[in-house]
C-alpha cells in the first residue's frame, strides 16, 4: 500500500522523501503509517520498475536532496494497481479498499467503472465469508467475537453502499 500512496502523491507533486512522508501523514493518516524506513525501499522498487525518477538538488540549507517525480510508466502502473487490485491478506481488505478508494480520483471514467466493479466483487466475497463464519454452527465463537465480526460485516456493507 505504501507504493500506491507514493505514486498517488507523486502523481500530484514532485517531492523529497521527507515531503512524501509528511504528505502521507497528512492525507493517509487514518490508513497508513509511514517512515523513511518504509518509503526509501519502496521508492527504490518503484525506481527499478521505471515508475519514478529523481533529480539531485541542493536545498536552501546546503544539503543535497533527491526530488522524486512520477514517470508516465508510473502513472500507468498506479492505474493498473488500482483497477486490478487483488487482496493478498483477507485481514487487510477493508483498510486496503479504503486506500484504493481514496486514490481512485486519478482514474478515468471508464477505469473507475472497472475499478468499482472489481472492488464490489472483492467486498461481496468478503461479506459472504464473514456471514458464513457467523452462521457456522461448528465454529464456536463467543459473544464478543461475534460482535466484532458483525462490526466488520457492517463496515463491509457500508463500503459496498459507497460503490
Amino acid at each position: 500500500m505504501i507504493e500506491i500512496a507514493i505514486l498517488y502523491i507523486l502523481n500530484k507533486y514532485d517531492a523529497t522523501i521527507y515531503r512524501i512522508s509528511k504528505i502521507i501523514e497528512e492525507i493517509f493518516f487514518a490508513y497508513i503509517k509511514s517512515s523513511t524506513g518504509t518509503i526509501n525501499p519502496a521508492l527504490k522498487r518503484l525506481e527499478k520498475l521505471g515508475c519514478v525518477t529523481f533529480i539531485d538538488k541542493m536545498s536552501d540549507g546546503g544539503m543535497l536532496s533527491k526530488i522524486y517525480s512520477i514517470t508516465p510508466e508510473g502513472k500507468k502502473h498506479l492505474n493498473e494497481i488500482l483497477i486490478s487490485y487483488c487482496p493478498k491478506n483477507p485481514y487487510h481488505i477493508l483498510n486496503e479498499v479504503k486506500i484504493m478508494l481514496y486514490c481512485s480520483d486519478v482514474l478515468s471514467i471508464n477505469e473507475t467503472i472497472e475499478f468499482k466493479e472489481n472492488l464490489k466483487n472483492i467486498l461481496e466475497l468478503h461479506k459472504i465469508k464473514l456471514e458464513k463464519g457467523l452462521n457456522n454452527e461448528y465454529t464456536p465463537i463467543n459473544e464478543m467475537q461475534k460482535k466484532t465480526v458483525m462490526i466488520t460485516l457492517l463496515e463491509t456493507e457500508k463500503l459496498l453502499e459507497l460503490l
